[in-house]
Order: structure tokens, then C-alpha cells, then sequence
């Protein structure tokens, strides 16, 4: 993305900020978040500690001014870094005070700004909806976890551990740039018991599931592979087939004007289909996708609107099986990003 159409874009959302405060009868807005900073930032990353979903760094934005409020030993990278060429000036507070951040933002508002929590509903439908660079950049990442658990995939032999396959591919990620949120792996008998399988010492024998949520620009994408090392079995070939048609039915059916419940609906519906009614319960099916892993995680009856320029992320799986993908919603239909 070029200097010139991130600050065009950058000042689009400030405007938009901007408006829903106007709208509330507010004067300004304090984003402190990850997923909103960079949002507003086009990609500007405010975070030390992954662990964390709240920045070092808080975006204020007011009636007349946007500023950057952090600790001093943090304004140097920001000013450098993460708002380079934008119309933000960085103020640095001191690091020893814990009210510092809040006591600048009340000043140079004059008033107690709103924060993420309080914003959260008018942000989210303008986070959701991706413009035409951050889609590319989407596109890259997807392709960049592709490859990587390609080759994490790719180097799974009889007697490897989890931690040693999850490395593998964690490490290729970390070499672009590009942190792992969510990075879950199971072999063999944990596949079948476990949707959530954080990785093990365990060794594999016969088959392996790796799960990788990544992420770049404050963008994430998601995508599940296995390592099949025999032939799979009648069944589980049979149960591979049915959730890799749930999620075409699911691919097929996110279009713009469907809501987040009619795809869970068609979701169900195929479940049935192929003899599995009941998984679908077992486990989340995937949402929206953007600046969090999920935006949203569609439910029944879910009346969220499908867009164009949203992203998902779709996960069906019945046990001891799983398709997921990350997908853009394009005027020409839908465009799969983590396809294998």
C-alpha cells in the first residue's frame, strides 16, 4: 500500500470516527485496542505483548486533531514506525504514570473521551468491511500461511512431535513477518477428541491436524491442513468428503444480502445431509474475519447483513475431520484466499 492511499484512507476513517461522534453528541474518541488502532491506521501496531488485546499506544481522536498518546520509551517506534507520512503527532507521556494516557486524552478533548468498549457497535460494521488495499493485503497473508503450513505439513514424518510440526511452520511465518495468534496442532487420537488442541509432546504415528491463525498489518488469516500418513480409512475419507461440502454449501451460500444465520442454516442443513445433524454443535463454525480472528462467529438467526468487501473464515468439521479456509466477498463471487 502506497503512502498516498493509506493517509487518503486513514483520513476516511477518522471522518468516520468522527461522524459517529457527532452522532452521539461526543467531542472525541480514545482507541486503545489493537484491532482499532490498526484499523484507523491502516495497519499501525500498538502492542508489545501478544497476550494482550489492548496497545501500549491510544489513538485520540478529536473534532480537530488525531494524536498518538503513549509512554515515552514507546513514542519513538510509533512516531517511526506505525504512523510515518500520517497526519498523527505522537505526544509522549511518562512511563512511571498509569493515568498519564487518560489524563492527556481528557485534556486535549476537553471531556472524557469514549473508548473501544463504548464504541465497539459503530466500529465494528466499518472494521468489517475491507477497501481494496487491505484486501490485497489479506490476499498476501493468506497466501504467506499457505506456504508455510505447506511446508509444516510437508515435513511431518512417524515420530515428530506437535511442538516440533507447530515450530515448523510458526518459524516460516515468524521469517515474513507474521505472528500466530492461534497455532494448534494434534496427531492421531486427539484430532477425534479435541476441537481446541494446543500442541503436545505427543508423537505422531498415523496423521496430523495443524490450525493456524496468522497475522500482518493487524489482519488475520485462517486456514486448517492435515498430514495424512497412510491411506485414511473408508470412514474418515467418507467424513473428510461430507465436511469439505459443508464448506463449499457455506462458501456458496456467503453472499452479499444473506445474512451470517442463513449461512449457519444452509451450514446445518448439509450437516444433515451427509448423516451428521448434530455436529455442528460441537464446535463454532466461523464468521466474519479481519482485524480480530473472529469479527463476528455466525450464530442461528444471526441477522448480521453480508457485504461486499467482508472477509471469513469458515470452519465445519465433524469429528476427526475439518475444512477451514479464508475467503473475500468480491463483486465477482466469492474469492477463497487459504484454499488447498
Amino acid at each position: 500500500m502506497n503512502t498516498a492511499t493509506r493517509r487518503e484512507l486513514v483520513a476516511e476513517r477518522v471522518e468516520a470516527i468522527r461522524r459517529v461522534l457527532a452522532e452521539r453528541g461526543e467531542s472525541a474518541a480514545l482507541l486503545t485496542s489493537r484491532r482499532n488502532f490498526a484499523w484507523a491506521t491502516l495497519g499501525g501496531e500498538n502492542h508489545v505483548l501478544l497476550s494482550r488485546e489492548e496497545g501500549v499506544a491510544s489513538l485520540l481522536v478529536t473534532r480537530t486533531d488525531v494524536v498518538v498518546l503513549t509512554a515515552v520509551n514507546e513514542a519513538a517506534r510509533i512516531g517511526d514506525e506505525e504512523v510515518a507520512d500520517l497526519p498523527i503527532s505522537v505526544e509522549a507521556l511518562p512511563w512511571h504514570d498509569d493515568g498519564a494516557i487518560d489524563r492527556a486524552a481528557r485534556r486535549l478533548a476537553g471531556s472524557r473521551p469514549l473508548d473501544d468498549a463504548a464504541l465497539e457497535s459503530s466500529i465494528l460494521p466499518l472494521r468489517c468491511i475491507l477497501s481494496d488495499p487491505e484486501a490485497d493485503r489479506l490476499a498476501e497473508l493468506g497466501a504467506r500461511a499457505v506456504a508455510a503450513m505447506d511446508a509444516g505439513i510437508g515435513g511431518v514424518e512417524a515420530g515428530i512431535t506437535e511442538h516440533e510440526a507447530a515450530s515448523m511452520m510458526a518459524g516460516r511465518l515468524a521469517s515474513d513477518g507474521i505472528r500466530t495468534p492461534i497455532l494448534l496442532a494434534a496427531a492421531d487420537e486427539r484430532i477425534d477428541r479435541y476441537r481446541h488442541p494446543l500442541p503436545s509432546a505427543r508423537r505422531v504415528r498415523h496423521r496430523l491436524m495443524l490450525v493456524v491463525v496468522a497475522e500482518r498489518w493487524g489482519l488475520h488469516a485462517a486456514v486448517t491442513r492435515f498430514a495424512e500418513l497412510r491411506e485414511p480409512g473408508a470412514e474418515l475419507a467418507r467424513r473428510q468428503s461430507a465436511v469439505d461440502r459443508i464448506h463449499e454449501t457455506m462458501v456458496a451460500a456467503t453472499r452479499p444480502g444473506q445474512t451470517l444465520g442463513g449461512v449457519l442454516a444452509a451450514a446445518r442443513a448439509a450437516y444433515a445431509e451427509a448423516g451428521h445433524p448434530d455436529e455442528w454443535k460441537l464446535h463454532h463454525q466461523g464468521g466474519i474475519i479481519g482485524y480480530q480472528g473472529r469479527e463476528r462467529i455466525a450464530m442461528p438467526d444471526d441477522p448480521t447483513i453480508i457485504r461486499e468487501g467482508m472477509a471469513f473464515a469458515w470452519n465445519p468439521s465433524i469429528t476427526g475431520t475439518k475444512t477451514e479456509a479464508t475467503m473475500l466477498v468480491t463483486p465477482h463471487g466469492p474469492r477463497v484466499l487459504t484454499a488447498g
